[in-house]
């Protein structure tokens, strides 16, 4: 599995949502409490610091995420027996994709992105399909990362141990920071003013 279980809950997703309680997920993600405005910048209301800061945090997010692909959900299946795991994994089929950031794990040149998505449920997933479901035929820019499972062409489901996929996996999106990016992400992927307004007003907090 490409996540770590961990005692420390931290939930800030591009695309997914976690569910009000986690009892072992750690996603150690850029929150907007991690920005200051800098002291040279004019002074703005409260309300647009909030605002600045949550898109501060999520251009670090888009900065650290390697790959950006945009492309139409062609296909989307659950690998896993919702019954019997809270840690399911879809196997996601792209077309007609564009790469806006980064590269595949593969070189397709039939413009298809094969990518293994990873979710996380608070104690069962059973009877959650729908909120698994991803929407076919419908375009998405998607940030992922590159496939570095042990075996690339293998996934093994965490908690049976059983290979449930072997085939092609282009990129993987883990339970966290990965997945359909949100429209404020999306508004900074074209907006090279705004990125640098903000890189140039806020500054990291210093933790002490």
């Amino acid at each position: 599995m490409i996540t770590c279980r961990l005692m420390v809950v931290v939930c800030l997703l591009v695309g997914f949502v976690c569910p009000g309680k986690v009892e072992a997920l750690s996603c150690a993600l850029p929150l907007p409490t991690s920005w200051q405005r800098s002291p040279d910048a004019d002074h703005v209301s409260v309300e647009k610091e909030r605002l600045d800061t949550e898109a501060r945090a999520t251009l670090e997010l888009l900065e650290h995420t390697p790959i950006i692909i945009r492309g139409r959900v062609a296909s989307a299946r659950l690998l896993s027996d919702l019954r019997r795991t809270n840690s399911p994994t879809s196997l996601i089929v792209l077309d007609r994709v564009e790469m806006l950031k980064g590269r595949l794990f593969t070189a397709p040149t039939d413009r298809k992105a094969f990518i293994i998505k990873e979710y996380w449920c608070d104690g069962t997933c059973e009877g959650r399909e729908d909120t698994l479901r991803w929407p076919l035929g419908e375009t998405l820019v998607v940030g992922a990362y590159r496939n570095d499972l042990a075996e690339p062409e293998e996934v093994v489901d965490f908690d049976s141990k059983q290979i449930i996929y072997r085939g092609r996996i282009d990129a993987v999106l883990g339970p966290c920071t990965s997945g359909p990016l949100t429209p404020k992400a999306l508004e900074l992927l074209n907006a090279p003013e705004e990125i640098a307004r903000l890189k140039r007003e806020y500054l990291r907090r210093n933790p002490n």
